[in-house]
């Protein structure tokens, strides 16, 4: 086995997620759904460990100075341990208090959890977003899968550890053309909450989460309805969330609404699907305005022009560079510069839909010898408070949408009715495609 660095460079956007947890809590997590019994606990452990040598930086401590934060190898890792818990009564509810803790500076940047009843086994593991997000997030669980069956096979098995210097906003800036620098220089990454706050008198203070899964029928019925009409299903989704939330808290019209969304920069990057865990995802608002009595269709068209205009801006590229240069100055001028700009955000009354759609998770790289999980889905970052932030992933052509928040019976309520809506916003559409629907309007998993 190579040998591993003793110190990594955080990358200036670690720095900046991690000036941000005084908002948000930052974590990015994966539940998988077993037949009981299928997984090993000690071979689960051993992979667990295994992994922190896989990806030299998930075994890191996260280091911060006046110049610099960086990722410091941490010399216990056989201290760390797999949770496992056997005879669980209420497997999702040990899931969210699993999700809803945070990830130790201290380390290591990722943890596990199984949680065993005698209908299934249920995995958990967990992301710090300091290191990762969520794309990064399901590679992790790839690799953990993969070391679990390696070992399977040979108990001696040790990973090669991944030792590709970690992108950063640089590298993308480097890989784009001059014409695209210069569209990716008009996009911004910032922008003034717009939306009313939900009327909260008890926010809570742990977090927690809720989540609606909906049939893979409706899977289905979303992409052609989205085919039909040229667009994705991210553009479906983006609008099933903006109108819910118009619907939800009745935003002034005339205004421009910042939704904000979360893309991914790894496609302009050569050799992506090796790179080492990162963090290479920023968020910009599409500044969209609320459009009265406007059919699911019109919305939609509205939401796939600014989509477009988003890709011919390669949005994200140029303020996750400028993060970079920012991160220069030292930490503490950064720490100092991005208080200032939560500060003024948290003053105000108003707040914002934070969407992101972290994608397809791979049933094909999740084979845990050789059986993939039954059903999965993925935890976001959430925030306690008047933040709403919508997480959606799709294993096996079934959505989940997920959403953390404030631990009170008020903020449950209100999350509980902004899930219905955005599920009832894809329902409605989908039965614009009869011969879908027919197969799709039939159970429906319960909110949970």
């Amino acid at each position: 086995m190579s040998e591993i660095p003793t110190r990594f460079i955080a990358t200036g956007a670690d720095a900046a997620i991690a000036i941000t947890r005084a908002a948000v809590n930052h974590r990015i997590g994966v539940s998988l759904s077993f037949q009981p019994g299928h997984l090993d606990p000690d071979r689960l452990a051993r992979a667990l460990r295994l992994s922190f040598d896989a990806e030299p930086v998930v075994g890191c401590s996260f280091r911060t100075d006046e110049r610099r934060a960086y990722w410091q190898r941490m010399s216990d890792l056989d201290g760390a341990k797999l949770l496992v818990q056997e005879g669980v009564l209420d497997q999702d509810a040990m899931m969210r208090s699993f999700q809803a803790a945070e990830v130790s500076d201290e380390g290591p940047q990722a943890t596990v959890a199984l949680f065993r009843s005698a209908q299934r086994d249920v995995l958990g593991i967990k992301v710090s977003h300091v290191l990762a997000d969520g794309q990064a997030a399901k590679q992790y669980a790839y690799l953990l899968a993969d070391i679990y069956t390696r070992l399977g096979v040979d108990p001696a098995f040790t990973p090669e550890p991944n030792l590709r210097k970690r992108p950063s906003g640089r590298d993308v800036w480097a890989n784009l053309t001059s014409k695209q620098r210069r569209e990716a220089r008009k996009a911004k990454s910032w922008t003034n909450p717009t939306w009313p706050a939900p009327s909260t008198a008890d926010a809570g203070e742990g977090l927690t989460y809720r989540w609606t899964t909906l049939r893979s029928e409706l899977f289905h019925a979303l992409k052609s309805y989205g085919t039909d009409r040229g667009c994705t299903v991210n553009d479906m989704l983006l609008t099933a969330v903006l109108r819910a939330c118009i619907s939800r808290l009745d935003p002034p019209v005339g205004v421009p609404l910042s939704l904000m969304y979360t893309a991914d920069l790894r496609r302009y990057l050569p050799d992506a699907a090796t790179l080492p865990i990162s963090n290479l995802s920023i968020s910009g608002s599409l500044d969209i305005e609320r459009v009265n009595d406007e059919s699911f269709e019109e919305t939609l068209h509205r939401v796939h022009e600014r989509m477009q205009r988003w890709a011919e801006m390669c949005h994200g590229a140029g303020p996750l560079a400028s993060a970079e240069k920012i991160a220069g100055l030292g930490y503490r001028i950064t720490e100092r510069l991005l208080g200032l700009a939560f500060r003024a955000g948290g003053a105000s009354d108003k707040t914002y839909p934070w969407f992101t759609n972290i994608g397809i998770v791979d049933d094909t790289k999740l084979l845990f010898d050789g059986v993939a999980p039954d059903s999965g889905f993925m935890f976001g970052p959430g925030a306690v408070g008047t933040s709403i932030v919508p997480v959606v992933s799709t294993y096996r052509n079934t959505l989940t949408v997920c959403m953390g928040y404030g631990d009170s019976d008020e903020s449950a309520h209100s999350t509980e009715a902004l899930l219905g809506s955005i599920a009832g916003e894809i329902e409605g559409v989908c039965s614009a495609c009869p011969e879908r629907w027919a197969r799709a309007s039939g159970y429906q998993e319960p909110m949970r």
